[in-house]
Protein backbone atom coordinates (compact mmCIF):
# COMPACT_ATOMS: atom_id res chain seq x y z
CA UNK A 1 0.00 0.00 0.00
CA UNK A 2 1.39 3.39 -1.33
CA UNK A 3 1.49 5.90 1.81
CA UNK A 4 -0.87 9.49 0.50
CA UNK A 5 0.45 12.62 1.42
CA UNK A 6 -3.04 14.70 0.53
CA UNK A 7 -3.31 18.35 0.37
CA UNK A 8 -7.22 18.98 0.37
CA UNK A 9 -8.63 20.53 3.45
CA UNK A 10 -6.62 21.35 6.39
CA UNK A 11 -8.18 19.11 9.59
CA UNK A 12 -6.59 19.23 13.00
CA UNK A 13 -6.43 15.38 12.79
CA UNK A 14 -3.82 15.81 10.03
CA UNK A 15 -1.89 17.78 11.23
CA UNK A 16 1.32 17.95 14.23
CA UNK A 17 3.54 14.99 14.41
CA UNK A 18 0.78 12.71 14.60
CA UNK A 19 -0.71 13.89 11.19
CA UNK A 20 1.50 10.68 8.81
CA UNK A 21 0.49 7.65 10.92
CA UNK A 22 -2.85 9.23 11.64
CA UNK A 23 -3.64 9.27 7.93
CA UNK A 24 -1.78 6.01 7.45
CA UNK A 25 -3.90 4.10 9.73
CA UNK A 26 -7.13 5.31 8.05
CA UNK A 27 -6.06 4.39 4.66
CA UNK A 28 -5.37 0.79 5.93
CA UNK A 29 -8.54 0.25 7.41
CA UNK A 30 -10.18 2.13 4.54
CA UNK A 31 -8.63 -0.24 1.95
CA UNK A 32 -8.95 -3.39 4.08
CA UNK A 33 -11.64 -5.96 2.67
CA UNK A 34 -12.42 -6.91 6.43
CA UNK A 35 -11.73 -5.65 10.14
CA UNK A 36 -8.39 -5.57 11.14
CA UNK A 37 -6.73 -5.83 14.86
CA UNK A 38 -4.58 -3.35 16.16
CA UNK A 39 -1.70 -6.11 15.95
CA UNK A 40 -2.93 -6.37 11.66
CA UNK A 41 -2.25 -2.67 11.29
CA UNK A 42 0.36 -2.15 13.04
CA UNK A 43 2.26 -4.87 10.48
CA UNK A 44 0.70 -2.78 7.45
CA UNK A 45 1.83 0.46 8.93
CA UNK A 46 5.53 -1.26 8.88
CA UNK A 47 5.64 -2.42 5.71
CA UNK A 48 5.20 1.05 4.31
CA UNK A 49 9.18 2.45 3.69
CA UNK A 50 8.75 5.73 5.33
CA UNK A 51 7.55 3.67 8.77
CA UNK A 52 9.25 0.46 8.74
CA UNK A 53 10.67 1.50 12.17
CA UNK A 54 7.27 2.26 13.79
CA UNK A 55 6.77 0.65 17.16
CA UNK A 56 3.94 -1.22 17.60
CA UNK A 57 2.53 0.44 20.71
CA UNK A 58 2.97 3.79 19.03
CA UNK A 59 0.53 2.63 16.62
CA UNK A 60 -2.03 1.09 19.46
CA UNK A 61 -1.65 4.07 20.90
CA UNK A 62 -2.84 6.67 17.99
CA UNK A 63 -5.55 3.93 17.14
CA UNK A 64 -6.84 4.51 20.43
CA UNK A 65 -6.64 8.26 20.07
CA UNK A 66 -8.59 7.88 16.38
CA UNK A 67 -11.40 5.58 18.51
CA UNK A 68 -11.75 8.34 20.81
CA UNK A 69 -12.14 10.57 18.40
CA UNK A 70 -14.85 8.21 16.18
CA UNK A 71 -12.75 7.98 13.49
CA UNK A 72 -12.68 4.32 13.77
CA UNK A 73 -14.58 1.27 15.74
CA UNK A 74 -14.37 -1.48 17.41
CA UNK A 75 -16.78 -3.92 15.05
CA UNK A 76 -16.07 -7.38 16.83
CA UNK A 77 -13.46 -9.33 18.03
CA UNK A 78 -11.37 -12.97 17.09
CA UNK A 79 -9.52 -15.12 19.06
CA UNK A 80 -5.51 -15.10 19.32
CA UNK A 81 -3.16 -18.06 19.24
CA UNK A 82 -2.88 -17.21 22.77
CA UNK A 83 -6.58 -17.57 23.23
CA UNK A 84 -7.19 -14.01 23.98
CA UNK A 85 -9.93 -12.21 22.36
CA UNK A 86 -8.37 -9.14 20.39
CA UNK A 87 -10.81 -6.63 19.04
CA UNK A 88 -11.12 -5.88 15.38
CA UNK A 89 -11.55 -2.40 14.54
CA UNK A 90 -12.93 -0.37 11.32
CA UNK A 91 -13.05 3.01 9.95
CA UNK A 92 -16.51 4.06 10.41
CA UNK A 93 -18.27 7.16 8.31
CA UNK A 94 -16.82 10.12 10.03
CA UNK A 95 -13.24 8.17 9.08
CA UNK A 96 -14.08 7.98 5.51
CA UNK A 97 -15.55 11.76 5.62
CA UNK A 98 -12.21 12.83 7.30
CA UNK A 99 -9.76 10.60 4.63
CA UNK A 100 -12.21 12.24 1.87
CA UNK A 101 -11.83 15.79 3.04
CA UNK A 102 -8.12 15.96 3.76
CA UNK A 103 -8.36 14.57 -0.51
CA UNK A 104 -10.18 17.52 -1.56
CA UNK A 105 -9.49 21.01 -0.76
CA UNK A 106 -12.87 22.60 -0.37
CA UNK A 107 -11.12 26.10 -1.76
CA UNK A 108 -10.49 24.60 -5.04
CA UNK A 109 -13.60 22.87 -5.37
CA UNK A 110 -15.59 26.30 -4.52
CA UNK A 111 -12.96 28.24 -7.36
CA UNK A 112 -13.70 25.31 -9.92
CA UNK A 113 -16.76 23.76 -9.34
CA UNK A 114 -19.78 23.87 -12.15
CA UNK A 115 -23.22 24.84 -11.19
CA UNK A 116 -24.56 21.35 -11.27
CA UNK A 117 -22.11 20.01 -8.49
CA UNK A 118 -22.04 23.37 -6.44
CA UNK A 119 -25.87 22.63 -6.53
CA UNK A 120 -25.21 19.27 -4.93
CA UNK A 121 -22.91 20.49 -2.56
CA UNK A 122 -25.74 22.95 -1.26
CA UNK A 123 -28.67 20.00 -1.13
CA UNK A 124 -26.41 18.12 0.79
CA UNK A 125 -25.37 21.00 3.70
CA UNK A 126 -29.07 21.67 4.08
Amino acid sequence: MAWDKEKGTPLRLFSGKEEPLNRLILQILRGSKQPLTKYDVALEVRRVTEFKHTDKNTVYRRMGALQEQDLISIVGERPTKPGWPSELYAINQRGIASLKLDEKNIEKFLLTANHEELRKFNESYS
